[in-house]
């Protein structure tokens, strides 16, 4: 099949929904699908098939920072489909009029298309702006044969919103659980804490930053906290951890590589995201590379993924119980290890190989 997986960003940057296209796409490649990748402008050359059809500007939303398009540029449009004769547009949702919304509309008539909604509103102006959203694009989301959603959170919302109820499923996120899974632990005198995210208010960095502040001295002794990413409190999180008198390794960004055998090592991987979270990709690729538990903020999208383990989750407003939490894991190691086995098994439900054998179905269909 000749499959377009149309996205409203840029591939430059490695978010979530980045991450979950480009599994996507170079999975259906490895299974001969002539792939292409439709989206705003984007310098990376180490894909194939990529076509810029718009440029963008960048405003906040949802508690992001977020590239938003300008209008698809028709000639290149016309050109695209002149070249190539898609039997499959898949829309990354929710989307712009201006960019996917155009794509579908000039897309000929028997090219099949369908979508998958990856968001979950992080505040009242969010949702209602997406909700709007949802009647601007009705015409575009009537054209869609099915809608996918990556969590249960997310399809409520998105039917809510968008209208979708006859024509919606769940269907994560996937993760390479096979590539995390080849990462073995490297041994430590010290219990190793990992977070790997955005260093945003919304993914509560500052919150981890204080609860690890407040564990008792001794377990800090003999534990090491490692914050990887980066963003709008990189000095917040600096300036607090010395303020503090804690130490926490800040490598910045990393490499897929780096990020996995971190994971790999943790014996405690953390997250504790406020809101805003429709699935959490990050979630499943700690249990992937077998970090010893996996704990999370009980925002939805978390809390869709850890629900089987309650006491992996936790108000990540607290900060005293996101203390407490981490306490009773590094006390534990045998909680730790029995949860984490099953994290482990469970977590192959998520594996690229399974959400792309549901979605040749749909395409096929």
């Amino acid at each position: 099949m000749v499959i377009g997986l149309v996205l409203d960003d840029t591939l430059d940057r490695a978010d979530g929904v980045q991450q979950a296209v480009i599994a996507i796409g170079e999975e259906l490649r490895k299974r001969k699908h002539d792939v292409h990748y439709i989206v705003a402008e984007t310098e990376r050359d180490d894909l194939k098939n990529i076509h810029s059809v718009s440029k963008f500007v960048s405003v906040k939303f949802n508690g992001n920072s977020v590239r938003t398009p300008l209008p698809a540029q028709k000639a290149k449009l016309a050109e695209l489909y002149g070249k190539i004769d898609f039997d499959v547009l898949h829309v990354m949702m929710p989307f712009s009029p201006l960019l996917a919304g155009r794509v579908v509309a000039t897309a000929p008539k028997l090219t099949k298309v369908v979508g998958t909604f990856h968001i979950l509103p992080y505040n009242i102006i969010a949702t209602g702006g997406t909700k709007l959203l949802g009647k601007v694009t009705k015409q575009t989301i009537e054209r869609m044969k099915r809608c996918f959603a990556v969590s249960a959170p997310a399809k409520k919302f998105m039917d809510e919103a968008f209208g979708t109820f006859n024509k919606s499923a769940v269907l994560p996120n996937p993760v390479d659980y096979h590539y995390f899974h080849s990462f073995k632990k490297q041994p430590s005198d010290k219990t190793q804490i990992v977070y790997v995210g955005r260093f945003e208010e919304r993914k509560g960095v500052k919150q981890l930053v204080e609860a690890y502040a407040e564990l008792p001295e001794s377990m800090r002794l003999h534990s090491e906290l490692t914050m990887i990413g980066k963003g709008p409190l990189d000095e917040y999180v600096r300036l607090r951890a010395e303020q503090l008198g804690i130490d926490i390794r800040l490598p910045g960004f990393v490499s897929q590589e780096e990020k996995a055998q971190t994971l790999a090592n943790a014996d405690i991987a953390v997250f504790p995201a406020i809101s805003g979270e429709s699935f959490g990709i990050v979630l499943t690729e700690a249990m992937s590379a077998g970090a010893g538990v996996t704990l999370g903020g009980s925002n939805p999208g978390y809390a869709s993924v850890l629900e089987p383990w309650p006491e992996t989750l936790f108000d990540p407003k607290n900060t005293k119980e996101l203390t407490d939490v981490l306490a009773k894991m590094i006390r534990d190691p045998q909680l730790r290890e029995k949860i984490g086995s099953k994290q482990h098994e469970a977590v192959k439900q998520y594996d690229i190989n399974v959400v792309v054998d549901h979605l040749e179905k749909a395409y096929s269909s």
